[in-house]
């Protein structure tokens, strides 16, 4: 079976003490030292190729990619279609997480990341006074946030989400009030410049019951659109 071979390359390339970044056996050796068929090398090798295991480029030899939750969260989400209850779902997670290393990441936090948190809050908030989205300095903000967490399970989900978050449509991403999403920001900078992880957390929360709010209200919008144009047909 497909999935069985891809373990056993797994397990061969663990074998062979391959790291990331060097380059596989050759087809003809993996062939001869699995006894496998060439169709179905090249189809295990292209599902791995997949979830980022193995990193394929045109003209040159095949190479290892890196064995961590975080590749094959990215990888899978991916194939995932950015839907509001999925996004819903992924948030409540986010929340948690972010929430439960939020301690851990202000006590390793350095005044440089701190600063660098503050000139993203003020491109957001001038990007907002123009009526312009920001949804990439968002995702630089939480990434900043949690530089120092040694955890790449959560990076990979929490990247995860953006990912789908930059693939849906802008009004899901941003909101109707910018000013007001990009202030919740500014608040939870307030609070860590005054010393106040208790309030960080506090404000951090509140900002999430936002943007779970905003999703909310624009599923109700998306199931109510999808009834009334069920019941004109």
């Amino acid at each position: 079976m497909p999935a069985e071979l891809e373990m056993r390359l797994v397990q061969h390339f663990r074998e062979l003490e391959l790291l990331p970044g060097e380059a596989l056996p050759s087809e003809q050796d993996l062939v001869h030292d699995l006894s496998v068929s060439r169709p179905a090398l090249r189809e295990a090798l292209a599902a791995l190729s997949a979830l980022g295991l193995v990193v394929s480029k045109q003209g040159a030899r095949r190479t290892l990619g890196e064995f961590s939750m975080q590749s094959v969260v990215e990888a899978l989400t991916r194939f995932m279609e950015p839907s509001i209850d999925l996004m819903l779902e992924m948030l409540d997670v986010r929340r948690v997480l972010e929430a439960a290393f939020f301690p851990t990441a202000v006590a390793n936090m350095s005044p440089a990341t701190l600063r660098e948190l503050r000139r993203v809050v003020d491109r957001m908030e001038s990007k907002a006074a123009r009526g312009l989205p920001f949804i990439h300095e968002d995702a630089k903000f939480h990434q900043l946030l949690y530089t120092h967490v040694d955890n790449r399970t959560f990076h990979g989900l929490v990247a995860a989400f953006w990912h789908m978050l930059d693939e849906s449509a802008e009004p899901l991403q941003v909101g109707s009030d910018l000013p007001a999403s990009a202030h919740r920001h500014a608040t939870i900078i307030a609070a860590l410049e005054a010393g106040d992880t208790p309030l960080a957390i506090h404000e951090l929360n509140v900002h999430f019951f936002d943007v779970r709010a905003r999703l909310t209200s624009s599923r109700e919008q998306q199931h109510a659109s999808s009834a009334e144009n069920t019941r004109l047909s």
